[in-house]
């Protein structure tokens, strides 16, 4: 087996190294230990994903906190802080969606107009291209069709010229009837804001966005010009750090061409709490998720994805491209924002995020729970989609979203046909699709409204502060506070209450979820460094006779992939057995077990653990092609070819029809071949056999 080579020492070399807080210091303030185990925390990460340069900060009420980690700059030794000057990339989009609807407000911009009004040499095409759509990727504009060409253009290119690439592409689907996140619509979008206002798109934004906020350290990005603390960008090829290509993204201008700092990216999110650079109702219509035409939200807004988070009303954006990965976060009835930005094309920006809410909000992120079977864990699924959304909207309103009778009526009557044991026994996919739709106006939005519902009845009972618990408790104890509530009262309309069988659902689940979702498991936060093998112990004291339990399936599975990316088959194995044997009917740890077997070469025990992860649930998304495929692909990004290869070909066998799994194979051997045809010429330079394949592979 190949061992994994990588660059240690700059990782290494971090830990040490200065570091730049601004704004208020840590000192004295109200989170100071929360601080200082998240900076713990960043250290160990950041070396895990081999992260160079990391800056990050958040804001809770008055309280701001900033600092940078690692390097801006490897070659030169300098230091990332909270002023070094990331990529947003697609974190530009909401800032296009604010001055979209600046130009709304000032009767300059149509939603509901074709992009012709303002861009006259945009081609109209089947259908018509309105602005509202476009702002959800609702919009049928394609995104990138050959990343390989549009994603690596190296001249600069103006506004015209970067529609010119997309423009003459037909529609991928009418407007409004498929969701498909696209850079070139947002493009299009700022040509649309420059037709309007009558001024480049980056003046624009200065003037009315980045200057009225405070945003001094906001640019357009321009590799010609000397931008104040720019930060280099890096990327991992075979598990080695090597500069980013040079990428100008003048071409993705109002998709992603800006550069700016945490500290900018707070005060942005910190304006967009007041009614500064837009009105409170325009704030509301760009948090709102859009829906397609058949009755499914996107969970996207205008520039945001928007779903709740354990009840909590949350949005947020992501970026990636060449140089930069960066993430905002806003939760704006708790007056907080997160924002973090990192030179690595790669790794998990969610799990920093993730690991600061669990701190400084004392719950774990949207706890799923483990019921030992598929028919269980879809009624859960169901609650928590109830009380998800359902709280998610009375924690944004602080109202019912209907006090109509009827509707309320319907909407428990809908709860109580599908969030049924029996019923998804007789046809798990009809009822399971069921309970999927539950929440998006094809249902009429039932869960949100039976959630919203037993909120506001729960706040009239106990208190609007009561609600608060639940944030941290979840599903199961919202439902049996609710079923408690109204036993208590006589008089309690039977049409707003739970069926007899989903009554003895949640009672007896409340009985062994307040065990164990306890304190501890609040507070737990699983990573390679962590002590596994106490965890392990308290986990199984913990879970002993338990019917439903926390799941922690997909953190230990992570650990396991990374450990088998360092190469180290022993801690791999042990922590995808401890995943086994804590949730000893979920596949995942299964198919963990049988990639780490394939590339050990043990083919036969392979093959039984991905038999038993196929027979416990075929339909598990873990032991489809496309998962597994994907795994493959990170082990090639890992450096670690040879196991690649050997478990694209064990996974032929067991899926000889899927083309994904040939053409990842196929990718692999050409690198094979354009290594040692490098070789070849290396040796001899004039070698014109070697030269000209290489040619051809080019």
């Amino acid at each position: 087996m190949k061992v994994n080579s990588k660059i240690r020492i700059f990782c290494f070399i971090l830990i040490f190294i200065p570091s730049f807080t601004l704004l208020q210091s840590q000192n004295n303030s109200p989170y100071q230990k929360e601080i200082e185990k998240f900076e713990r925390f960043v250290r160990q990460q950041m070396e895990i994903d081999q992260i160079p340069g990391l800056s990050v900060g958040f804001y809770k009420d008055d309280f701001i906190w900033t600092k940078g980690f690692g390097f801006s700059d490897l070659e030169n030794k300098t230091p990332a802080t909270a002023k070094s000057a990331y990529r947003l990339a697609s974190n530009t989009k909401s800032m296009v969606a604010v001055a979209i609807l600046q130009l709304v407000e000032k009767g300059k911009v149509d939603l509901d107009a074709e992009v012709q009004k303002y861009v006259p040499y945009f081609p109209r095409k089947k259908w018509a291209v309105t602005v509202r759509p476009l702002l959800g990727h609702l919009g049928g504009i394609s995104h990138y069709k050959n990343y390989a060409a549009e994603g690596k253009i190296r001249e600069h290119k103006d506004t015209r010229e970067s529609l010119e690439i997309f423009a003459d592409w037909a529609l991928i689907a009418e407007p409004w009837t498929k969701y498909q996140y696209s850079s070139y619509a947002y493009n299009l979008l700022g040509a649309v804001i420059e037709g309007a206002a009558k001024q480049p798109f980056g003046d624009y934004l200065r003037e009315n966005l980045w200057q009225p906020l405070g945003m001094n350290d906001t640019y357009m990005d321009d590799p010609h010009k000397l931008l104040p603390n720019r930060v280099r960008g890096y990327r991992l090829v075979e598990g080695e750090i090597k500069n980013s290509e040079f990428v100008n993204i003048s071409s993705r201008f109002a998709a992603g061409g800006t550069r700016s700092t945490v500290i900018d990216l707070l005060k942005y999110a910190k304006g967009l709490s007041t009614e500064k650079v837009i009105k409170k109702e325009s704030i509301d219509l760009m948090y709102t998720s859009m829906a397609v035409k058949d009755g499914y939200f996107t969970d996207y807004g205008m520039g945001w994805v928007v779903p709740p988070v354990n009840g909590r009303f949350h949005v947020y954006h992501t970026g990636g491209q060449p140089e930069t990965r960066t993430l905002l976060v806003r939760f704006p009835k708790e007056n907080f924002a997160f924002a973090l930005a990192y030179n690595l094309e790669g790794a998990n920006l969610h799990v920093y995020f993730h690991r600061l809410f669990q701190l400084i909000f004392k719950e774990s992120w949207n706890t799923n729970l483990y019921a030992g079977n598929k028919i269980d864990e879809a009624l859960f699924q169901g609650l928590a989609r109830v009380f998800n959304y359902g709280l998610g909207f009375f924690d944004r309103y602080e109202k019912c979203n209907t006090m109509n009778n009827q509707k309320l009526s319907e909407a428990f009557l809908y709860l109580n046909r599908f969030l049924n044991r029996d019923s998804l026994k007789s046809n798990y996919d009809k009822f399971n699709g069921k309970i999927r739709a539950g929440r998006h106006p094809v249902a009429g939005q039932a869960f949100v409204i039976v959630g919203s519902y037993m909120a506001d009845q729960l706040q009239k009972k106990y208190g609007i502060k009561s609600l608060e618990k639940y944030h941290k408790t979840g599903a199961v104890s919202f439902f049996d506070d609710y079923l408690k509530m109204y036993r208590a009262k006589k008089d309690y309309p039977r049409e707003m209450k739970l069926s007899g069988d989903l009554e003895k659902l949640v009672s007896n689940w409340n009985h062994d979820w307040t065990k164990t979702n306890n304190e501890y498991i609040h507070n737990l936060y699983i990573t390679p460094t962590s002590d596994l093998n106490r965890i392990e112990r308290n986990l199984k004291k913990l879970f002993t006779g338990a019917a439903v339990y926390p799941d922690f399936t997909e953190e230990l599975v992570s650990i396991a992939r990374y450990f088998h990316k360092e190469s180290d088959l022993k801690k791999a194995k042990k922590t995808a057995n401890m995943a086994r044997q804590l949730y000893p009917q979920s596949p995942l740890p299964l198919v963990m077990l049988a990639n780490i077997y394939t590339c050990d070469g043990d083919a036969a025990k392979a093959l039984g653990f991905y038999n038993k992860a196929k027979s416990l649930n075929p339909d598990d998304s873990a032991v489809s092609a496309a998962r597994l495929n994907q795994y493959a692909v990170e082990l090639i990004r890992a450096g670690m070819v040879d196991d690649a290869r050997l478990l694209l070909e064990s996974l032929i066998q067991l899926y000889p029809d899927e083309p994904v799994l040939y053409h990842s194979i196929g990718d692999i051997y050409l690198r094979i071949g354009t290594k040692y045809f490098k070789k070849a010429l290396k040796i001899d330079p004039t070698f014109k056999p070697a030269r000209d394949l290489l040619k051809k592979l080019d």
